[in-house]
């Protein structure tokens, strides 16, 4: 039987606010840099690890018409940031962010779909309410007519 690894949350969080990478943090540990990015993300997930990377500039390379109702992605790197200025540590958060974020499109799609059929619900009534109202005012229109013929009503 394999003996597992210990390892200290505290220190492991306090190694990562210092800017330490997993690999340096797995290998003082003597563990593999998928199980501190596990807690990496375990942090950002409770809020006990902020993040300071900032957003990348979407780039291409390939010349493809953008998709219809899709901004164009943009196409020149801006100066003074290259790929190999972006640490692994930050596009390993990128990642996690991006498939976080993947995650929830079914769930957001279903929260949509509810929110589009409950207005489509409402604007049926209200149109069953302008009906009705219509009807009404025909009604009171010939009452009137009726109790009073010399009366010409617009209505």
């Amino acid at each position: 039987m394999a003996r597992k690894a210990t390892v200290d949350r505290n220190l492991v969080l306090q190694l990562l606010k210092e800017g330490k990478t997993s690999q340096s943090i797995a290998a003082q540990f003597g563990v593999s840099r998928q199980a501190i990015d596990l807690y990496r993300k375990e942090f950002f997930r409770t809020g006990l690890l902020q993040t300071n990377v900032t957003p990348l500039p979407v780039t291409t390379r390939n010349s493809s018409p953008p998709i219809t109702g899709m901004p164009a992605p943009v196409q020149t790197q801006p100066a003074g940031l290259q790929p190999e200025d972006v640490s692994l540590d930050q596009m390993i958060e990128l990642m996690i962010k991006a498939f976080a974020a993947l995650k929830r499109i079914s769930e957001l799609e279903a929260e949509a779909a509810k929110y589009r059929s409950e207005h489509d619900a409402l604007i049926a009534q209200i149109a069953q309410l302008e009906e009705r109202e219509k009807k009404r005012k025909e009604q009171e229109s010939r009452w009137l007519h009726a109790q009073n013929p010399g009366i010409l009503t617009n209505r």
